[in-house]
């Protein structure tokens, strides 16, 4: 279960990535807490029975990038508001391509979240492994699922 899970949000990374910001990524395996990357977001799928959190963490310039693409601008107009607001809706698009590809009717997307990693003490989602993605041999990224039981609505 959780490998076919596991290959369904990369196959929804790729494809959300691909169509919507105009960048095709490798994937590859990885250490949960790489320092490498500079922003998070996050969004949670939830039911009675707990939360799955979808968390994505990226380096800065592969987020500028990234949004500079979705928005049509160049680079160096990208604002750091812009930035989070994309990769909130990247976030959204993941969240819900995994919940329409898992058919799982009862649980609820939730509100997506961004924050710079390592500051405010917001490094929320510390999970046992993921997987990185690279964008023209660098890495750009990486992914992380996890189930986190009880307390769901």
């Amino acid at each position: 279960m959780a490998l076919e899970s596991e290959q369904v949000l990369r196959d929804v990374i790729s494809e959300v990535l691909e169509s919507m910001f105009f960048a095709m990524v490798e994937f590859e395996e990885c250490e949960s807490g790489d320092g490498s990357f500079d922003y998070a977001s996050e969004i949670h799928l939830t039911n009675h029975k707990g939360h799955i959190a979808i968390c994505l963490r990226v380096s800065e310039e592969f987020a500028r990038m990234i949004t500079a693409n979705f928005l049509g601008i160049e680079e160096t107009q990208v604002s750091e508001d812009d930035l989070k607001d994309s990769l909130k809706e990247l976030a959204n698009m993941v969240g819900g391509g995994y919940h329409a590809r898992t058919n799982n009717e009862d649980r609820h997307l939730g509100i997506p979240s961004v924050w710079k990693m390592g500051c405010e003490g917001m490094d929320k989602t510390l999970a046992d492994a993921g997987f990185g993605f690279a964008f023209c041999g660098q890495p750009a990224g990486s992914a992380v699922l996890s189930y986190l039981p009880g307390c769901g609505q």
